[in-house]
């Protein structure tokens, strides 16, 4: 009985180190430089028939989801620039800033935070659905589909 206490202790200590490690990987690789502003981010469609939100055409960059990767994997824009997420796959995807679960490491906070972050779609995104999000951070910021955090992608924004 002690023994496979032991054992559970072991596989508990071994299974925590390495999730803290994974986690120590995910911070971003510069964020120097940050400025205050307002970050948004809207959710719309590819068809543009749904009024508002998502619908007009003012972004910087482009990132599309095929089910497996964000495409491309890294964007370069200016601060005040917008990226439009494109979920062309059959699946939902959740773009949200690093680290998975927290979203935290992009600093701007909103009053609507769904979770740790401004920079965070709140919710999976349907096939053939888009996300704006605007950047008034400096820095680069990677980020996750929270629905499969093993998906990354980058955006480096600039002066």
């Amino acid at each position: 009985m002690q023994r496979n206490l032991l054992w559970a202790i072991v596989i508990v200590v071994v299974l925590g180190g390495g999730y803290l490690w994974w986690q120590s990987t995910q911070t971003p690789a510069d964020t120097t430089g940050t400025t205050t502003g307002t970050s948004t981010g809207t959710i719309g469609s590819t068809t543009g028939d749904e009024p508002g939100a998502g619908s007009e055409d003012n972004f910087a960059a482009s990132v599309a989801f095929d089910g497996t990767a964000f495409t491309p994997s890294t964007v370069t824009i200016k601060k005040g620039e917008t990226v439009r997420w494109n979920n062309t796959s059959d699946k939902n995807v959740w773009p949200a800033s690093a680290v998975h679960p927290t979203h935290s490491v992009y600093p701007e906070k909103t009053a609507s935070d769904c979770l740790g972050s401004a920079f965070d779609a709140c919710r999976g995104l349907i096939p053939g659905e888009l996300w704006d999000f605007t950047f008034n951070q400096m820095g680069t910021w990677r980020y996750h589909n929270h629905s499969n955090p093993s998906i990354t992608g980058t955006v480096v924004v600039t002066e």
